[in-house]
């Protein structure tokens, strides 16, 4: 079965909490209310009350710290006219070559990205303050509209300063990534922001007092995934600082102090087990004390894995889960979570809740799909790998019904069918699981392939072939018959010295390659040799893992040279031949045509043609519609005209440029 703890274990569990639930009632009727107390509520939470205030109390990475202060720094000329920041001789050394008339920082804008809870917005705000800046915090997730950048932050970068305040204003955008689900306003948020960076708030709107003002204020992002894309704008224009989580022995050190301060008796065990269940979330270790202290309850191993059960599980990837379902926990991991041995064989809550953390369940299973049948296992029957198919097969049954039938109330079993892989092929010192990537390239093969058949259908214009390249038929029957039929029996010889036989093969295989858009186009291969390859490559249909049927035929590098010869050759002719056909229809008897059309429109009812007898074109006529008849002398002295002397007209050339207005003029007109 799956059930994490036996059924005896479960009776006992609940007679004892039947015990307790007895002993606390009889404890509660015997004690006098007057001598208990009220227990105070908490008005404020522990995450804000030991928030750190000064550079000096933030906890992690040093480095981090001071790179974020000293891109702060490098805003003390442009901000307050005094240049405190000291020349490192490190930066001599790199010669720095960029320069800035306001002595500005080559990015703009600072990006803190990490995991939450770590402090990248605590670290903003501290090193705000410490360099002497007031803070205007914005929460991208909350204000999603452009709007928002034109109302607060523009009016800010413009004054310089924050409203009732004497001091230069730093912007914090928190979250800058969450805003990623308001279609255009997304889109406009995340331009006004960029445009911000670039120009300093003012965009047009004083051009007659020279344009865009510069950027005076810092601005500091904060997000969690740093490859969002809608921050594909933003990357190039930031200077990129990443938090990582930091050590557990300072982190317990620091919750040790504040159970103490609390009046919280501090157990080393139970807070490494709490730094390990967050992840090194210090907000989470912080609220889970506060509840267990509200709740007056003692701090041990089994009221912090109580109180964990249901906190949020950090960003996790998909191949760590995967890594965690065919690999036993290790023993640092096991002292992390504080698990005790029967509590390290249930596995069933803990695989499925990070299963369930990931977001992307057919990521995970094609991952198992693919990494299962690659293990060396003693079973010689396939009886584990028999499991693991039935157990893919029940996943895609139920979320194909969830998909297509809506029924999302089998949302919550998904999960769990990916837990059996776990004693199934579990294996200490097995090797980490890869990326899956046989989805991936079969999508794109199938799209490739897809192309193939497209450029196929679209480039066949006979018409005796255009019935097979319909869908369905091209894939199943034509295709796989081209590469027989493009591939004869032919020898590589010169066409002049070729068989008859042979020579009538290779005019039929010519004909069938042009009406198809055949071609083979030479090209070089990876050891530099010539070859000829087919375009559209159809030969990829007929052709596994280098090896091709063995009814047709290998195509040598001659045979398809000569091939090739023929096809450019029936090409021009054909070329030549339509070429000629346009100029023999265009200059000879236009209206041919048109007149046979128009004699068979009038044909009669018995199918008879009427021959219509041509219109005479009039002559000259004068004022009064009288013809006019000229005379003989008239026309002897026109036929005695002298004949017009054509003359010879050449060209020279003058090199130069001219910028003279240009008018076409004929020759004649000179002449």
């Amino acid at each position: 079965n799956l059930l994490d703890v036996p059924i005896y274990r479960i009776i006992d569990e609940v007679n004892a909490e039947s015990e307790a639930k007895q002993a606390e009632a009889y404890v509660t009727c015997h004690v006098d209310p007057a001598t208990t107390r009220p227990r105070q509520p908490e008005e404020t939470l522990w995450v804000d009350r030991y928030r750190p205030k000064r550079f000096t109390d933030l906890l992690g990475d040093e480095r981090v710290h001071r790179e974020t202060m000293a891109w702060v720094k490098e805003w003390d000329y442009c901000v307050f006219g005094t240049n405190k920041r000291r020349k490192r001789a490190r930066d001599e050394m790199e010669g720095e070559t960029y320069t800035d008339e306001l002595q500005r920082p080559r990015e703009r804008i600072l990006l803190l990205s990490g995991p939450p809870g770590l402090g990248k917005t605590t670290l903003a705000h501290v090193v705000a303050r410490q360099a002497g800046y007031d803070v205007m915090e914005i929460n991208a997730s909350d204000a999603r509209t452009g709007q928002v950048i034109d109302d607060r932050v523009r009016p800010a970068l413009e004054s310089g300063s924050a409203v009732g305040s004497k001091r230069p204003v730093l912007v914090i955008i928190d979250e800058i990534d969450g805003a990623t689900g308001a279609g255009d306003n997304v889109q406009r948020y995340h331009r006004h922001t960029f445009l911000c960076v670039l120009t300093g708030g003012l965009i047009g709107r004083k051009k007659e007092q020279g344009g865009a003002r510069p950027l005076r204020r810092p601005i500091i992002c904060i997000c969690n995934d740093l490859y969002a894309a809608s921050l594909a704008k933003l990357r190039p224009q930031a200077r990129i600082i990443r938090f990582h989580k930091p050590a557990d022995v300072h982190l317990v050190k620091r919750l040790r102090d504040i159970c103490e301060r609390e009046g919280l008796r501090p157990d080393t065990r139970a807070l490494s087990t709490l730094v390990g269940v967050a992840q090194g979330d210090m907000r989470g270790c912080l609220n889970t004390l506060q509840f267990i202290k509200a709740k007056n309850q003692d701090l041990s191993e089994t009221v912090v894995r109580a109180a964990t059960t249901g906190m949020k599980e950090a960003d996790i990837a998909f191949t760590a889960v995967l890594n965690n379902l065919f690999t036993p926990m290790s023993k640092r991991r096991v002292k992390e979570l504080g698990l005790r041995e029967d509590e390290e064989t249930r596995y069933v809550s803990r695989l499925s809740r990070e299963v369930e953390a990931t977001g992307a369940l057919d990521k995970v299973y094609n991952g198992c799909f693919e990494h299962y049948i690659t293990l060396r296992l003693q079973d010689a029957n396939l009886e584990r790998h028999q499991k693991a198919a039935e157990w893919l097969c029940a996943y895609d049954i139920m979320s194909g019904t969830m998909k297509s039938e809506r029924e999302y109330a089998v949302l919550p079993y998904l999960p769990y069918m990916a837990v059996p892989f776990f004693p199934l092929f579990n294996e200490r010192g097995a090797p980490k699981v890869e990326r899956p990537k046989a989805d991936w390239e079969h999508f794109v093969k199938t799209k490739q392939n897809e192309e193939i058949y497209k450029s196929l259908n679209r480039e066949g214009r006979a018409p005796e072939y255009r019935h097979l390249l319909s869908n369905g038929i091209l894939q199943l029957e034509f295709a796989p018959l081209i590469n027989r039929i493009i591939s004869p029996p032919l020898r590589p010889v010169n066409s002049q010295v070729i068989r008859p036989e042979e020579k009538k093969l290779l005019a039929r295989l010519v004909d069938v390659m042009v009406a198809l858009d055949l071609r083979f186009v030479q090209e070089k291969s990876e050891d530099g040799n010539l070859v000829y390859r087919l375009d559209p490559p159809i030969d990829v249909f007929v052709t596994y893992d280098g090896k091709r049927a063995s009814d047709i035929n290998v195509s040598r590098y001659a045979v398809r040279h000569l091939v090739a010869s023929e096809i450019d050759e029936k090409a021009i002719h054909r070329q030549a031949e339509a070429s000629e056909a346009t100029k023999r229809h265009t200059f000879t008897q236009p209206y041919a045509d048109d007149d046979a059309a128009g004699g068979r429109l009038i044909a009669g009812v018995a199918n008879k043609r009427i021959r219509v007898a041509p219109v005479a074109k009039p002559g000259p006529v004068d004022f009064f519609g009288r013809p006019i008849v000229v005379s003989a002398t008239k026309s002897r002295k026109a036929a005695a005209a002298p004949v017009v002397k054509k003359f010879k007209v050449t060209y020279k050339f003058h090199e130069g440029n001219s910028s003279a207005v240009r008018k076409p003029v004929k020759v004649a007109s000179l002449l």
